[in-house]
């Protein structure tokens, strides 16, 4: 038992009813419970509380036993000093505010059925807690839950976005750099990737991208792939001499060797190769996130990332590394994971930041136009979830976002489906 559970209770009214009251005698009638506190002080402001027919108005404190009202030291804290009522499993101790008044204590009771469904969610250890109840609901109560997700999380992406704003004093075409290169990592190389675009400022990038061989011999030099190589050709020393200007002119440090990943990983998604992909379109596009605004469909974003690397990449994944002739363009589903992960979380942060809703619907636009990514967690939602059409990325982004901050943090009670399961048996 925990007192968000109590929270939970006494928010959504899940106790038994009754005639309620308090331990000072007092007949309790509770109008209103009020809006749940966030910050410091009691847990619950501006309730509506009738004590004997007479109307207070003020705050509400909960906890599992009394005596927690003084080891929390409330008493000597005048911030409690309008609490009305005391919400409490147990009344072990009869309690006063900083000012000396006594605080009426209620002993919230708890339905069977609330605690037998509680107590289910919190037994289950599936893949989710309440992956054996989940199908029994609607699907359009669960689409409604998906797409506050989707929401939230680009609403959490606004404050990283902010972040790294204040970082480059407000300049929206260097967050969109740091953003789009550690998105080329895939995940697996994500903080690498990353780490290579904040060690190479983008001042440093937009000097050199009148040149692909220049972004070329830049990144890769960055990333420590222009080090130890034994047997180089005549594209090799090109670059490492290109890397060498670079590095004395604006003072570079590269990489350490050990921080990239290449275990397990198709040739295609050799780090080395992906940066050669980036050096072309931020050649070919310097100035992309201002095409990105004016861009008016998925089609057209797409465009911007069908780019050719120079030829000598078409027989080669890594610096003086010879393999079978191969594709060199960023593949279409690699395209779509960039757009979601990259342009989508941008235009929705401009346009929240600049009080332009036609971006922030843009974002949503492109979300529903991509297909619905194919990963682990999509394909477990899918058998879980038979009653809800997933079609796009914009449901897939609401569904891994549910999993990795709900479901896998156990925060069943501030999610909508664990409330409605709980709802449900307090009506049966």
């Amino acid at each position: 038992m925990s007192e968000d559970f109590l929270h939970f209770l006494w928010q959504h009214r899940l106790y038994k009813q009754g005639l309620f009251v308090s331990d000072q005698g007092h007949n309790i009638e509770i109008v209103h419970p009020g809006l749940p506190n966030t910050d410091s002080g009691p847990d619950f402001f501006n309730a509506k509380i009738k004590l004997d027919n007479v109307l207070w108005a003020g705050n509400v404190e909960i906890h599992l036993k009394a005596s927690d009202w003084n080891r929390h030291q409330h008493h000597l804290d005048h911030l409690y000093d309008n609490v009305v009522l005391h919400v409490v499993l147990e009344n072990d101790a009869e309690v006063h505010t900083a000012e000396g008044r006594s605080v009426p204590a209620w002993e919230i009771q708890i339905p069977q059925s609330i605690l037998q469904s509680f107590n289910d969610l919190n037994r289950h250890r599936g893949w989710i807690h309440c992956e054996k109840m989940i199908g029994r609901f609607p699907g359009f109560e669960i689409s409604s839950w998906i797409e506050r997700m989707l929401v939230e999380k680009l609403e959490r992406k606004v404050d990283i976005i902010e972040t790294l704003l204040d970082g480059s004093r407000n300049d929206w075409q260097s967050v969109f750099y740091v953003m789009l290169t550690r998105n080329f990592g895939f995940g697996l190389n994500g903080d690498p990737f990353e780490q290579l675009a904040r060690q190479t400022p983008w001042t440093i990038v937009a000097r050199n991208a009148d040149s692909q061989e220049k972004l070329e011999a830049l990144l890769l030099g960055q990333a420590g792939f222009l080090d130890g190589i034994m047997y180089e050709d005549e594209y090799v020393r090109l670059l490492k001499r290109e890397y060498a200007l670079m590095q004395r002119k604006y003072n570079l440090k590269p990489l350490p060797a050990h921080l990239w990943k290449f275990l397990r990983l198709r040739p295609g998604n050799f780090p080395s190769l992906r940066l050669v992909q980036l050096a072309a379109i931020l050649s070919a596009h310097p100035t992309m996130f201002d095409k990105m605004l004016e861009c008016q469909n998925l089609s057209v974003i797409s465009e911007l990332f069908q780019v050719e690397p120079c030829a000598y990449w078409n027989s080669h994944y890594k610096p003086d590394v010879k393999g079978k002739r191969h594709s060199t363009r960023v593949g279409k589903q690699a395209i779509e994971l960039i757009i979601i992960n990259t342009v989508v979380p941008l235009l929705f942060a401009y346009g929240k930041l600049r009080g332009l809703s036609r971006l922030r619907q843009k974002s949503f636009d492109l979300l529903e136009t991509l297909p619905p990514e194919r990963n682990s967690i999509v394909r477990k939602w899918n058998k879980t979830l038979p009653n809800v059409n997933i079609r796009s990325a914009a449901e897939t982004q609401g569904l891994v976002y549910l999993k990795k901050n709900y479901c896998d943090q156990h925060k069943c009670l501030i999610c909508r489906v664990a409330q409605k399961v709980m709802a449900q048996s307090f009506e049966e």
